[in-house]
């Protein structure tokens, strides 16, 4: 397993270059902001250096989620970006990251209850609503999805327990989820 993990606000310009995208993807970045479009040229770049191949030669598609994969599976990949990072996880099985920038002001109870399963709410609770603990979560249930190719609104039906800020899946079989921080401020998660 490889990632990476980028600041937009370092990135040297010939980074993010819209002639590394197909043109179907400059039409369709080009309205998105500066982060997703420079999010799409490093991913290219990235897999077509895992390839071989120029970037533009690198085919893409996407799940019924929406989720971008490899057309032919040789390699999965998958991104997150919040605020000013952006992290990139390369597998040859799936994987799923998830990056967030902590914000106190982000940590609502309703979130809590959309990401995290009923005994986890109760312990996050008892301790106090940590938004550490709660990012954590966050991290944690985004990589579980995304390396399910699922959505956040399927957050529930893959039940942990985050415990000394380790993720303990609480569903068979259950991949591997390690936490991490990509950079002061952030909280981070991948799932293999």
């Amino acid at each position: 397993m490889d990632y990476l993990c980028y600041r937009f606000s370092e990135l040297p310009p010939e980074a993010v270059t819209p002639e590394l995208l197909t043109a179907g993807e400059r039409r369709s970045y080009a309205n998105r902001g500066g982060h997703a479009m420079a999010a799409r040229c490093l991913l290219r770049s990235e897999l077509a250096r895992r390839l071989n191949c120029e970037p533009q030669q690198v085919q893409i598609t996407l799940n019924e989620h929406g989720k971008p994969l490899l057309r032919g599976g040789e390699l999965y990949f998958n991104i997150s970006h919040s605020a000013d990072l952006l992290c990139m996880a390369f597998h040859h099985e799936p994987v799923g990251v998830d990056v967030q920038q902590l914000r106190p002001a982000a940590v609502t109870l309703r979130l809590a209850e959309r990401i995290m399963c009923a005994e986890q709410l109760l312990a996050w609770r008892e301790r106090g609503e940590s938004a550490e603990e709660f990012f954590a979560c966050w991290c944690a249930a985004e990589s579980l999805v995304k390396h399910a190719g699922s959505t956040v609104w399927q957050a529930r039906e893959f039940p942990f327990l985050c415990h000394h800020g380790r993720i303990e899946p609480r569903f068979s079989p259950a991949p591997q989820v390690r936490l991490f921080t990509p950079a002061p401020g952030y909280s981070g998660a991948i799932c293999l």
